[in-house]
């Protein structure tokens, strides 16, 4: 019976592991930002385009960017343009040079499984 009680245990480690293993494997695949020029929280001396790097590829027409200046206003910007050679890429291009201060990117997409992902992450321009 002490042989059953191991293997039953053996078994249940083995399934728990599984288990554990496909959650970190669902939350690797949800649709969200991987990385982006410029990363948040960064400074940098100057700014001419936006690229943002998904964890998927968005659905057609999902990507939004917008560039928000620390008044709250949205600057003009280029459309968002998919990278050819990178699918999950887009970036934007930034019209005129940005003054000093601190800008959002706020962006939106769609990934897979047809729900809508918003975030958003600043960086701050230093023109001195």
């Amino acid at each position: 019976m002490s042989k059953r009680l191991a293997a039953l245990a053996l078994i249940s480690v083995v399934a728990t592991g599984v288990l554990m293993g496909s959650a970190t494997n669902i939350d690797t695949h949800h649709f969200g930002l991987a990385k982006s020029v410029p990363e948040a929280d960064s400074s940098l001396s100057s700014l001419g385009a936006i690229q943002l790097w998904f964890t998927q590829v968005p659905q057609d027409n999902s990507v939004g960017i917008r560039l928000i200046n620390s008044a709250g206003d949205l600057l003009e910007t280029g459309p968002p343009m998919q990278d050819r050679g990178d699918l999950k890429s887009y970036s934007i291009q930034v019209e005129g040079e940005l003054g000093s201060g601190t800008y959002t990117v706020a962006w939106r997409g769609i990934g897979d499984d047809g729900h809508v992902v918003r975030s958003e992450f600043s960086f701050a321009i230093d023109a001195h």
